[in-house]
């Protein structure tokens, strides 16, 4: 670990959650937090595994996998499950400011769905229903603004137009 490291405050906190848990953080474990604290958003155990390998040549994905199971029940990170069938999941590190996403159903494009929706959606329920949502995990299946827009040219150009 460098000298930065240890003077990190996120840093120190996911030590003291390892040694709390009577748990030794190893050099695959850290290799994977670095890769979940850096990426931008989630990540797939797959891509995590590339990413991560990159660091630590060790590291198999069985390992990831069994490492993001650990993190998961740890609550150092937290998933989504998304795709079509609702079987593929992706992983993120734990942070207090929850970000959401859209998936194009029609090129793949991952959409930011701005996190104010979801705020409203929070509030509307703890007024109407009296709940207090702590987190929220969802996953939005649609299509891109792009595609939107091709898909309604397509629709132009083969509904031929009237004469009148």
């Amino acid at each position: 670990m460098s000298e930065t490291e240890l003077h990190d405050p996120q840093q120190q906190a996911i030590l003291r959650t390892f040694r709390d848990a009577g748990l030794r953080i190893t050099t695959q474990r850290l290799a994977i937090l670095e890769v979940l604290r850096t990426a931008d958003g989630f990540i797939d155990a797959e891509t995590l595994y590339d990413l991560a390998n990159q660091k630590d040549s060790s590291l198999s994905l069985a390992t990831v996998y069994r490492t993001l199971a650990l993190f998961k029940e740890m609550r150092l990170v937290e998933g989504r499950i998304v795709g079509d069938e609702q079987i593929r999941e992706e992983y993120r590190f734990r942070s207090l400011h929850e970000t959401y996403t859209m998936v194009c159903k029609n090129c793949g494009k991952i959409v930011p769905v701005e996190s104010d929706i979801i705020d409203a959606f929070r509030r509307d329920l703890a007024l109407t229903q009296r709940l207090t949502v702590l987190s929220a995990n969802s996953c939005f299946i649609g299509y891109c603004a792009d595609c939107m827009a091709d898909m309604t040219a397509e629709d132009e150009t083969a509904t031929p137009s009237r004469a009148t």
